[in-house]
């Protein structure tokens, strides 16, 4: 990894900007979460703008921000901190809106933000932006798998050295979908997390319900700390045993039936047909989501390996004649191989429910190895 020097250029700012960075491993419900803390920064009268991060375009998470009328930018092919003027492009077309808070989202399989993007941006832009606590979102699976070794699959062995990098370099750890645990269940996880990290802030939320959103928001309000964790030395080599297992699907189709057809049902037919096509393949669906929007709303559906049923969220949009898809799967398939089952499963869902399809955009590709340019290793 051959690391550069950075040299910044003015970026523009009418006012202070408040950063919040919220980055979580695939699944942990960064889409739901920071639709929930955009919610509530919005009843509190700010202005909000977004940034996405992903290895391909035609994001789920774009599709579903843009629902609330609000500035928002992605990165695609790569990570923020493969090459910072591709964050701080993206920024710059945000600012022109003049947010108050700007909520960046890291791709969901990298780690190394804090020094290769938080710390350069808190050294060159101090003046622009006011950093918030780096928040990591868990799935309380992964936790089970990765943390207590508990029945863990084939990527959760694969994955879990990237899970463990990020949570060391978060501020603030976030465990999301308590909604899913009993009371004891949720403690024991908190236990776990504390007995690991035991100087780190602890959230629990259920940004599906809003439980626990309040008190996130508080804490993402306020200044970084001073000794944020930095990883001195970045092992990107464990990059090489997850990513090798890994296809990444990005895609975004029309749909269209006379007279009508019910989005929802297509979601969960769509989503059981790629869970099923995992499964004869003798590989886990790592994650896959998708949106379905309509007239400015969007619904919002997602599935885990580590969960037998389809999760819906945002706006339910009934019957609808005409819709547009964007779909993110994320599975232990092959890139060509997994873009012919997606684009199978497209095309035989809407033929089931008597539905047009045309597939606009499909992009499959192989994470790489990340590869930051330019890296902070002492706290600013």
């Amino acid at each position: 990894m051959e690391e550069q020097a950075f040299e910044p250029r003015p970026l523009l700012a009418k006012k202070p900007v408040r950063l919040i960075f919220v980055g979580g491993f695939v699944g942990s419900g960064k889409t739901t979460a920071m639709a929930a803390l955009t919610r509530r920064l919005l009843q509190d009268g700010l202005n909000v703008g977004l940034v996405t991060n992903d290895h391909a375009a035609e994001m789920v998470d774009t599709a579903l921000v843009r629902q609330f009328g609000l500035p928002v930018a992605e990165v695609s092919g790569g990570c923020f901190g493969c090459d910072l003027n591709d964050l701080l492009d993206a920024t710059e077309r945000v600012l022109m809106q003049e947010p108050d808070v700007l909520i960046v989202e890291p791709v969901a399989s990298c780690t190394d933000t804090v020094a290769s993007v938080i710390m350069p941006l808190k050294q060159f832009y101090g003046g622009v932006f006011r950093i918030s606590p780096f928040s990591v979102l868990i799935d309380p699976m992964r936790l089970y798998e990765m943390l207590l070794e508990e029945n863990p699959s084939e990527f959760a062995r694969c994955f879990a050295p990237i899970f463990h990098h990020q949570l060391n370099e978060a501020d603030v750890l976030v465990l999301n979908k308590v909604d899913t645990l009993s009371t004891e269940e949720a403690q024991r996880l908190v236990n776990a997390l504390r007995q690991r990290h035991p100087d780190k802030p602890i959230l629990t939320i259920s940004a599906r319900r809003g439980d626990g959103v309040d008190e996130w928001m508080q804490q993402v309000m306020q200044d970084a700390p001073v000794n944020s964790r930095v990883m001195e030395k970045a092992d990107y080599k464990v990059y090489e045993i997850g990513g090798v297992k890994l296809g990444w699907l990005n895609a975004s189709a029309q749909l269209v039936a006379e007279p009508f057809f019910n989005a929802r049902e297509y979601a969960d037919l769509l989503l059981r047909r790629l869970h099923d096509a995992a499964r004869a393949r003798n590989t886990e669906v790592l994650h896959i989501k998708l949106a379905i929007y309509c007239q400015g709303k969007a619904m919002g559906a997602n599935l885990l390996g580590a969960y037998p049923e389809p999760v819906f969220g945002g706006e339910d949009l009934g019957d609808v004649s005409h819709a547009m898809l964007v779909l993110n799967a994320r599975l232990g398939i092959d890139p060509p191989t997994l873009g012919g089952i997606v684009a199978q499963a497209i095309y035989d869902t809407a033929k089931a429910l008597h539905v047009e399809a045309e597939i606009l955009k499909l992009h499959t590709v192989k994470p790489t190895i990340p590869c930051p340019r330019f890296r902070m290793c002492n706290p600013v």
